[in-house]
């Protein structure tokens, strides 16, 4: 398969499927495409091609390739911290809301065999007294029947078993020949079904995909391009209830606009939560106003920057008095129509004060948001790295720049960007709120950093 071919294909399978093929993946793709070749009965990789940029149906050959592409790896209880987190704070607060209708609405999409949505179950079983009183409704959907077929059965191998307690294991299943039965009980509480995120429509009431208290998809979006993570997002918020909470793998939903949803940082991870209005995003003193901890420069910073770095500063000075309110009422003007989905309302309002000042840093923040939505990830560094030379205390792009590079699988870049967030954070005051988190404080934020270095170290 030629290198030009090779390329297209991976093109076409992120823009037409939605699925993240990266570079270092070429001996998979050639491999996959081999036998998608075969199992089609297709001349060439070149044919396979023009199939993929046909206008056939292709949810099929989406399932085929979410298959080859992504490991399925899933277990009961998997990512301790974050069903610690399910556990004490998340269900709690749902339960005590819900308490008057005693409903609630859980949705697992990208299920797998059902260990996750099994472990909500469990965990719920721990927490209820009397379920009988309570309408819960459990969903768990994945694209591949198999996986679905094997989660309605209940069976497990000992694999599965690695997160959880013997005796939980002890007290929700018991031993057949080599594997592990789940007690009926919990197994009925919990509807499997197929679906495809990308092209399934929700919400959708027909099919009960709707008015979700508590939506989790892990370790998904790491498989998908860039503007299928933001596409599924917005989808995922429709479908969320006022007040619903969407739970991600670490980092999955890294220079995401939040739109309706307002991020909550505890030390265990992050969360999103549906608000009513698109949650107000703060707007930070214009940057002469800025104090700088001392610190070196970054080198994303260009020498055309350097140059005319302490001029256009000393002339910042003279215009902020007489320009300052109007700035920041057109930035509040980008994030309304950002968070609204008029995007490109929204880069215009930026690269207007971009152009009368552009030492502005969250409007070119505003607009790497923006251009990450779009899939434009080289322009996403450019504009982070510009922002945090323009303010080099800027929190949020540092921790956007170190989830963009641990997405990349560059965990030494990624643990710098959260270090030097980290050494920031640590000048303020530890019960103040950090800008671009909503109302999480600084100690909240260091001790989710401090989670994502101690893992990935």
């Amino acid at each position: 398969m030629e290198d030009t071919s090779l390329k297209r294909t991976r093109t076409l399978i992120a823009s037409r499927i939605g699925l993240l093929v990266r570079e270092q993946d070429d001996a998979l793709l050639r491999k996959m495409v081999a036998e998608r070749v075969r199992t089609l009965n297709l001349s060439s990789a070149e044919q396979y091609c023009q199939f993929l940029d046909s206008d056939a149906d292709i949810r099929h050959e989406r399932k085929e390739l979410t298959a080859l592409l992504s490991t399925g790896e899933t277990y009961f209880f998997r990512d301790r911290e974050q069903h610690v987190l399910l556990q004490d704070i998340i269900l709690p607060e749902l339960l005590e809301r819900r308490k008057d209708e005693r409903t609630l609405r859980i949705w697992c999409a990208a299920c797998s065999s059902g260990e996750e949505a099994y472990s909500l179950a469990i965990l719920l079983d721990e927490l209820i007294a009397d379920q009988s009183r309570w309408n819960i409704f459990i969903l768990g959907t994945d694209i591949n029947q198999d996986f679905i077929e094997r989660a309605r059965q209940g069976i497990y191998t000992e694999w599965s078993f690695r997160g959880m307690s013997n005796a939980r294991r002890q007290r929700y299943f018991h031993p057949h020949k080599n594997t592990w039965v789940l007690d009926g009980g919990i197994r009925n509480r919990v509807t499997f079904r197929t679906g495809d995120l990308v092209a399934d429509e929700f919400p959708d009431y027909a099919s009960g995909l709707y008015g979700m208290d508590l939506i989790l998809c892990r370790n998904m979006f790491i498989y998908m391009e860039h503007h299928m993570v933001f596409r599924i997002a917005d989808k995922f918020t429709e479908t969320l209830a006022e007040g619903g909470i969407l739970v991600t793998g670490h980092g999955e939903l890294y220079a995401h606009h939040l739109g309706k949803l307002r991020a909550r940082v505890f030390p265990e991870s992050i969360i999103y939560q549906k608000v009513a209005a698109p949650f107000p995003q703060p707007v930070p003193p214009p940057f002469a106003e800025i104090e700088r901890p001392a610190q070196k420069k970054p080198a994303a910073a260009s020498p055309a920057m350097r140059k005319n770095h302490a001029t256009a500063v000393l002339q910042q000075q003279s215009a902020v008095e007489t320009s300052k309110g109007k700035a920041v009422t057109e930035m509040e003007m980008a994030w309304q129509y950002a968070n609204q989905g008029q995007r490109d309302k929204a880069a215009k309002f930026c690269s207007e004060i971009v152009a009368k000042n552009p030492l502005i840093a969250e409007a070119h923040y505003l607009l790497a948001l923006l251009a990450q939505e779009r899939g434009e990830f080289t322009e996403v560094k450019s504009l982070l790295k510009k922002v945090i030379y323009l303010d080099p205390s800027f929190i949020a792009a540092y921790l956007d720049l170190g989830d963009l590079y641990a997405r990349e699988g560059d965990d030494a870049r990624a643990g710098k960007m959260r270090a030097t967030a980290r050494d920031l954070l640590q000048t303020l005051p530890g019960d103040s709120r950090v800008k671009f988190y909503g109302a999480s404080t600084v100690n909240a934020v260091l001790q989710y950093i401090e989670h994502l270095l101690s893992i990935h170290h």
